[in-house]
């Protein structure tokens, strides 16, 4: 990947160019630095500390100098929305992974996965963007930048589910939450000593104590 410098002055060899990073309603003309983040096919999408430049006169789609992206909002919004999203994605790479455009496709491909916007019919439109373009001393030809994206995709597709498996089991394994300790619920029935109202002797007997614990038993077996 060649470095892109100051565009008004020096023509840009813009190296690493990709159909589609489309920027939404967007009519620059002239060079215009947006800052770290532009909304792109409906994300707010940034890389680092990049700066990101907006473009129109660019001969490409988008492309990366040492420390920012330039985009041309113009031609991205031919691309389909995984290619837009793609191809600032892959610029971005080459911030991080260096020169290799297959390294960049693949970083391009693991951030499409983790984020959620990259499925197996954006991969195929990515691919179709390249338009079966044959090897160059840039470029590898599209037959292998395509073989690598299925690869990269495949990869980092299994990581992904790995994770998320994972992250199930250990929520399941997870004990429950110990509930707040709460008063013990109040008897329906309340004991007593005895069951029955006082008995009510006739005083007739010649033994009160005897007499009373007689009539006491006749209860007993209601009690509860």
């Amino acid at each position: 990947m060649q470095s892109l410098r100051f565009y008004s002055l020096v023509a840009i060899a813009a190296v690493g160019l990709y159909g589609g990073s489309g920027l939404v309603g967007s009519t620059t003309h002239a060079e215009e630095w947006v800052g770290h983040t532009v909304k792109l096919a409906g994300r707010n999408v940034s890389c680092g500390k990049a700066e990101i430049m907006l473009d129109n006169s660019l001969p490409s789609e988008g492309g990366a100098g040492d420390d920012f992206l330039i985009l041309n909002p113009t031609m991205i919004n031919k691309q389909p929305r995984a290619v837009r999203l793609f191809v600032f994605s892959h610029e971005c790479g080459h911030l991080v992974v260096g020169d290799s455009e297959l390294d960049a496709d693949c970083y391009g491909v693991k951030r499409g996965v983790m984020e959620g916007w990259l499925d197996r019919k954006g991969l195929r439109e990515v691919c179709s963007s390249f338009e079966g373009a044959p090897e160059t001393d840039t470029h590898p030809s599209a037959a292998r930048r395509c073989r690598n994206l299925d690869r990269c995709f495949s990869t980092y597709l299994a990581e992904r589910d790995a994770k998320r498996a994972k992250e199930t089991a250990q929520n399941i394994m997870q004990p429950p939450e110990p509930k707040p300790a709460t008063a013990p619920a109040r008897k329906s029935t309340i004991s007593a000593w005895r069951c029955t109202e006082p008995l009510q002797l006739d005083g007739k007997g010649n033994d009160p104590i005897s007499d009373l614990i007689v009539e006491d038993a006749k209860t007993a077996p209601h009690c509860r």
